[in-house]
């Protein structure tokens, strides 16, 4: 047999395991001539070694069996990796793997659970993730030594009840399958879980939990019913949580128990369709939280509404170190926001906030300040207190001028002022010696008279940092106009400024003068010869197209709701808001 067909054999050093080596197939065991691995049986040519072995990979080798003599063969296996074949059963010799510790089976075709499996005593962490399993056998035992479980993407709308004796098992993943309640052997066993995650299942989640030592808890996408927001959490059994994640999960009651406070790490109520009620409900509860997430990342019809934040509701504001709000509509900062003292990062993006009280400027320690697509007409004057400032995004806003105090934001990074209403940039911009990424673009600036150096560079670097390290939604709306010097399309070598001072509208273009004219003949009127009218594409924030919720019928500066609409329904783009006929024939 060549030997390029043989295993590739790796020896590994281990913590507490002496002389074990790590193993990868890589091409065939059974025919010299093919590629796929159909059936491994193949004993006779096995060297030394490979009883030694104690990881196994076997990935995407188009698998669809396992003999027998391929587990004597690696009987000290440690881990096995079978992930991405065919495989629909398990032979009983996968017994003879009594060391086996790890097991994962994902992207294969099982439809039953294996209950060969129930006799690997020293299993501990089982993953068949992405199959089509549906059922258990009737007479299915436990995993008695499992400590960690993930059953995600699957069809399972049970677990045996027998798994209740579980008694070691610390996270257990039932996310994306068909479980409508929270499966008994949970509310009955499993005294030590830890991590549990049932996201993805459209199931009443308000049950109980028998385990006392839950710090993890996973209710996302339960959107297709309307739940009670769940009382097990504050039944008083549980004081301290690293996560709650309900985000895009719908409650219609919440009924919160009078029982001692609860502390939370992370507490995520993104898009649960929450009003400052709901919220104030929840957090008048939670003794601390340090992430606070009651945002909305996606558009969509669950989204949380209320115009101010709840923070006379929060009752340890000094714990919060990042808060999420965007696109909840909120209009107007409280000027109690000062007793964020420890914040890090705040995210206002996607609201009509105009203003924002000089108590802002109090959070020494804010580092990432994200208040894209608002209303602002500017920034408050002492904002070079924030002293910790390194990320300030206000794109998409109608500030008009920067205060001087900007120039004391002597850690700042990162200064995106993108579609803006800036005339002119303050002297200090030309040389802020911290700054790593900045945009202007899309102002009413002529670039040319500044020469901000390395400019191009600049909003590379910007949009790599909003792309990567912030995990925005997506690139900023750039002008469809063809010579746009968007980051995201192919450009020139040489950075051309020649859009920097075209006008900027909510509309999708506008007629505007010639003014690169001499100014002699600029000012001159001739009949017989009328300034030029050139058609320049202009700036269209995102949400204008796909939610007419976000039109205020005061907003002179858009154009009328009906019409927009009507213009999206023509290119095929539908809001996710039902619009009545005649519910906007009052707006001018």
């Amino acid at each position: 047999m060549d030997h390029q067909t043989m295993p590739e054999v790796k020896k590994r050093q281990r913590s507490k395991r002496d002389a074990k080596s790590r193993v990868q197939i890589n091409g065939s065991l059974s025919n010299g001539n093919s590629t796929k691995i159909d059936k491994i049986d193949n004993a006779d040519e096995i060297k030394k070694e490979e009883a030694k072995v104690s990881e196994l990979e076997l990935i995407q080798k188009d698998l669809n069996s396992v003999s027998d003599n391929f587990f004597k063969r690696y009987c000290n296996l440690l881990e096995l990796d079978l992930s991405d074949n065919r495989l629909f059963s398990l032979p009983s010799a996968i017994t003879c793997l009594v060391k086996l510790e790890t097991l994962i089976l994902d992207r294969n075709k099982f439809r039953e659970f294996p209950q060969v499996l129930e006799k690997l005593e020293s299993l501990k962490v089982l993953s068949i993730v992405n199959n089509r399993l549906e059922n258990f056998p009737e007479n299915s035992g436990a995993l008695l030594k499992a400590e960690k479980i993930n059953f995600s993407g699957n069809c399972i709308k049970f677990l045996p009840t027998s798994w209740e004796k579980m008694t070691r098992l610390k996270n257990l993943d039932l996310s994306d399958n068909y479980f409508k309640f929270i499966p008994s052997c949970i509310e009955l066993g499993m005294p030590i879980l830890e991590s549990l995650n049932l996201s993805d299942n459209k199931m009443n989640i308000d049950g109980r939990v028998y385990s006392h030592r839950i710090k993890k808890f996973y209710g996302r996408n339960n959107n297709n019913v309307r739940l009670q927001f769940p009382q097990w959490i504050f039944s008083g059994k549980y004081y301290k949580f690293e996560e709650l994640n309900f985000e895009n999960s719908l409650f219609d009651l919440i009924k919160i128990p009078p029982n001692p406070k609860i502390r939370v790490r992370v507490l995520n109520l993104q898009r649960c369709n929450f009003t400052e009620k709901n919220i104030a409900a929840i957090l008048s509860d939670i003794e601390s939280v340090e992430e606070l997430k009651i945002g909305n990342n996606h558009y969509s019809y669950a989204g949380n509404l209320f115009t101010e934040l709840p923070m006379e509701f929060i009752n340890s504001p000094g714990e919060i170190k990042v808060f999420h709000s965007q696109a909840v509509g909120l209009s107007t900062v409280s000027p109690k926001i000062k007793g964020l003292v420890n914040v890090t990062m705040i995210d206002f993006s996607r609201n009509h906030i105009s203003w924002l009280p000089d108590e802002f400027c109090c959070l020494k320690k804010l580092e990432i300040l994200l208040l894209a697509q608002n209303t602002l007409i500017m920034l408050p004057g002492n904002i070079g207190k924030l002293e910790s400032l390194r990320v300030l995004d206000v794109s998409s806003n109608h500030i008009c001028s920067l205060p001087e105090s900007v120039k004391e934001l002597e850690k700042i990074e990162y200064l995106d002022i993108y579609a803006n209403d800036l005339r002119e940039l303050p002297e200090y911009l030309k040389d802020f010696g911290s700054l790593v990424g900045f945009d202007v673009e899309q102002n009413y600036i002529d670039v040319d008279n500044y020469q901000i150096l390395n400019f191009k560079n600049l909003r590379e670097s910007l949009r790599a940092y909003n792309k990567s390290e912030l995990k925005l939604d997506g690139p900023k709306v750039e002008p469809q106009s063809n010579s746009s010097n968007s980051s995201f399309s192919s450009r020139s070598s040489t950075e051309s400024f020649s859009t920097l001072s075209s006008s900027m509208s909510q509309v999708c273009s506008i007629k505007t003068e010639d003014w690169d004219k001499d100014s002699d003949s600029a000012d001159d009127f001739d009949a017989y010869n009328p300034p030029q009218i050139i058609e320049k594409d202009c700036f269209t924030p995102k949400y204008i197209y796909g939610n007419p919720m976000y039109f205020c019928p005061a907003d002179l500066h858009v154009p009328r709701v009906k019409d927009v609409v009507a213009e999206n329904y023509a290119r095929g783009k539908y809001p996710t808001r039902q619009i009545v006929e005649g519910q906007f024939d009052d707006i001018d």
